[in-house]
């Protein structure tokens, strides 16, 4: 968590309390303000200011840079809300006061409305830093991984694989370490769709997944299995990291995501796949057995609670067990066994929760578990109800057949005269990048940038860094000479890697003599 966030400072005799931010240019009141107070206050956030309040606008006319909603406000208007402040300015955070008359409010939902606020902006916040550290890393993957994904997408022939079967999905949290046991036998044949971080705990189990899901362009294939097992069909993104596409080989497909790149092939005709991932592995890995539209779907692992006291992440059996989230706040939220759990994923939980009561509509889903956090539409079965559970299961399903597999061999693909346009296409940005590339001078290294950048489809094209970059290179904003250095050098270096995907994509012997020899713009 942000400890300047968490910096709660008593002092103001309007304030009861509020955040100290370095170039505050927005900010959050709470509660009941003078109309004198509220005026001047406006005057210091420039950007905007959020005031959630029961008590109307005082009567008076409000400041032009301010925004009302009542505290009677749920908690999806309230949400929203401070959504709409935090992108009014994205490089600086907002400061929240709370008034001191809040307290003369009998039944006081400022306090709710607070914890609200913090976990929304520390939650953007972290998104955002995890993309302005790792914007480049993430674009170097997707180039890396362009040419599977351009040949290897997810076919739409793989939907309803599974009808009459039972799939298991296998996550990583601690009670993994008492549930993948139980899913070894006593049922009709299941598909195992696999997160990336429980691989380790399935071999030891003697358990052979079916699919793999892996989508953290942070997670390489060695954090999470051994050099020689890398079981049935790796399902990426591409984001993912290259060392899944480059261990599985042909064996690996792609799916769409929210991927600028995917959004600027998608506008050139390259369309994306329907079923997407999302958020983390073990999401889409509900999502893709979905998908396969099986007759029941069995959750383990799938705690979406920190184990311990909320800081443990992993089972034990995955090897992973000794990393641990080390955060201010833990959200309480309804347990499976408990009234409530502790948990620092309080989004994942949340996106889960609203998959599991979509998809439960459609099919029945299982959380065989003994702890962690409730699912709305998941039936929850302790581990020690087992044999009634494959009893039940037995009667009703069928196993999948082998025969099946062939029809994995399919992928969705780019190829002929459609590859070949898009290559010229990517080719030609490519020469846009290398002309007038600067050697030297910030004026000169600044220009080039702002001038490359302006152009969305090429901005669109380098996606995840073009997004990092912007905001550095905008009027208000400075970059000294060592960060305009290290943004160049990184722009090389992907032009590099889209030069590289262009090849792997098999092009023709003319467009690769063309390639080699001739510019495109």
């Amino acid at each position: 968590a942000n400890p300047m966030l968490r910096k709660v400072l008593q002092m103001s005799v309007h304030w009861l309390s509020e955040t100290s931010m370095a170039d505050a240019k927005t900010a959050i009141f709470l509660g009941p303000v003078s109309e004198d107070v509220l005026h001047t206050e406006c005057k210091k956030y420039p950007k905007g200011v959020l005031w959630i309040t029961s008590s109307g606008t005082n009567g008076g006319a409000s400041p032009p840079n301010i925004k009302v909603i009542q505290s009677s406000s749920d908690r999806e208007t309230i949400r929203e809300a401070t959504q709409e402040i935090l992108l009014a300015e994205y490089n600086h955070q907002p400061e929240v006061k709370v008034s001191k008359r809040t307290e003369e409010n009998p039944s006081n939902p400022y306090p709710a409305i607070l914890s609200l606020i913090l976990a929304e902006t520390d939650s953007t916040l972290r998104s955002r830093k995890s993309r302005e550290e790792g914007g480049h890393q993430r674009q170097r993957h997707v180039f890396m991984n362009l040419s599977g994904y351009l040949r290897g997408r997810v076919p739409e022939e793989w939907r309803d694989l599974a009808n009459g079967s039972l799939a298991v999905v296998v996550g990583a949290g601690p009670s993994l370490d008492e549930t993948l046991p139980l899913i070894k036998e006593g049922f009709p044949r299941p598909w195992v769709i696999a997160a990336d971080s429980s691989l380790r705990a399935l071999r030891s189990e003697g358990v052979i997944p079916d699919f793999v899901v892996s989508i953290d362009s942070e997670k390489t294939f060695l954090s999470c299995s051994e050099p020689d097992h890398s079981p049935g069909v790796a399902v990426l993104s591409s984001q993912s990291h290259e060392s899944w596409a480059k261990e599985w080989g042909a064996r690996s497909c792609f799916l769409s995501g929210r991927v600028l790149t995917e959004d600027w092939l998608a506008e050139k005709g390259i369309s994306k796949t329907k079923l997407q991932a999302v958020n983390n592995a073990g999401l889409t890995a509900l999502l893709f057995a979905d998908f396969l539209g099986p007759g029941t779907i069995i959750m383990t692992g799938m705690d979406l609670s920190g184990g311990g006291s909320g800081q443990l992440r992993y089972a034990d059996s995955t090897e992973r067990g000794h990393i641990q989230i080390q955060t201010n706040l833990y959200h309480k939220i309804p347990g499976n066994f408990e009234p409530s759990v502790p948990t620092p994923f309080l989004s994942d939980w949340e996106e889960t929760s609203v998959l599991v009561k979509e998809i439960s509509q459609r099919r029945m889903i299982i959380n065989l578990n003994d702890r962690g956090a409730l699912l709305d539409g998941a039936v929850v079965i302790h581990p020690k109800d087992i044999d009634e559970l494959r009893s039940v299961i037995d009667q009703n399903l069928t196993p999948f057949e082998a025969t099946t597999h062939a029809i994995l061999e399919k992928r969705r693909s780019l190829q002929g005269h459609g590859m070949h346009q898009l290559l010229t296409l990517l080719a030609t940005r490519c020469d846009q990048v290398w002309k007038g590339f600067p050697e030297k001078g910030y004026n000169s290294m600044i220009d080039y940038l702002k001038n490359l950048l302006a152009d969305r489809d090429l901005a669109n094209l380098i996606g995840d860094f073009a997004f990092t970059v912007l905001p550095k290179i905008a009027p208000e904003s400075t970059m000294d000479e060592e960060e305009l250095k290290k943004a160049l050098n990184q722009l090389q270096e992907l032009a590099w890697r889209l030069e590289d995907a262009i090849m792997e994509c098999d092009p023709n012997d003319e467009f690769v003599v063309r390639f080699l020899t001739e510019k495109f713009c």
